[in-house]
């Protein structure tokens, strides 16, 4: 009976399947996206070793009923990433991808998640974000595609990006001593950086405040930088 039915409307469900791909793709290569934004949420992003969890900290402790947090998380979904960034767990990057998205989810949306706790009026401050993932897996996946796997997910109010060179982030990586995780080959560092702005230009009439710092200058000069544009946005 379905057979017969599907036969007789072989061409009407062609066009209904060639439309929604048209759809799909229209809606992969949008140039901007808008999201809701989240007040009183804000990101730090940047290449590693850029200081986006030094001045996450710094931050954090300047202001009162603050929550400091970060991604990947620390829940048992974080650290199976954190395993595969340590390149101790060998992953598809697709599948890297889906786990990012689903520690987000938890993250943002689980009853002590970022959501609850910024309506609550706390400020959360996040060491990295969606922005990230577009930016690290956009490496060997379509960024289009991390767009849409990440577009059920509010923006931050604000976004600290600290835009510190390659040699500084490099210089300050090998200070650490630690084996090389999975992105922070210095050839690959332009890519990503190139990735990070494309997601920028992508958001840039959504409301969100991208603040491009220079991630160059001392802790302190930075950390002064970022408190004074919370205080121009009322956020503190």
């Amino acid at each position: 009976m379905y057979n017969v039915f599907f036969k007789k409307n072989k061409k009407f469900f062609n066009k209904i399947i060639i439309a929604l791909i048209n759809f799909f793709l229209y809606m992969l290569t949008i140039k901007e996206i808008f999201m809701e934004i989240l007040r009183n949420f804000i990101v730090f992003e940047g290449l590693d070793g850029a200081g986006t969890t030094t001045q996450s900290k710094l931050l954090a402790g300047k202001i009162k009923n603050s929550f400091l947090t970060n991604e990947p998380t620390d829940g048992k979904i974080g650290k199976l990433i954190r395993e595969a960034l340590q390149k101790k767990v060998l992953l598809k990057p697709e599948t890297l991808s889906y786990l990012f998205v689903a520690d987000r989810n938890e993250h943002l949306y689980a009853e002590e998640g970022i959501i609850n706790k910024c309506k609550n009026d706390q400020t959360v401050i996040c060491d990295r974000y969606f922005f990230s993932t577009i930016a690290y897996q956009g490496i060997s996946m379509n960024v289009d595609e991390l767009f849409y796997l990440n577009s059920k997910f509010p923006l931050p109010q604000i976004l600290f990006f600290l835009n510190t060179s390659i040699n500084n982030c490099q210089r300050r990586i090998n200070k650490r001593g630690e084996s090389e995780e999975l992105f922070e080959n210095k050839s690959i560092q332009e890519k990503i950086l190139n990735n990070y702005f494309i997601s920028f230009e992508k958001f840039k009439n959504s409301g969100m405040n991208v603040c491009i710092l220079d991630g160059n200058i001392s802790a302190d000069e930075l950390l002064d930088k970022e408190l004074q544009i919370l205080k121009e946005n009322n956020i503190i």
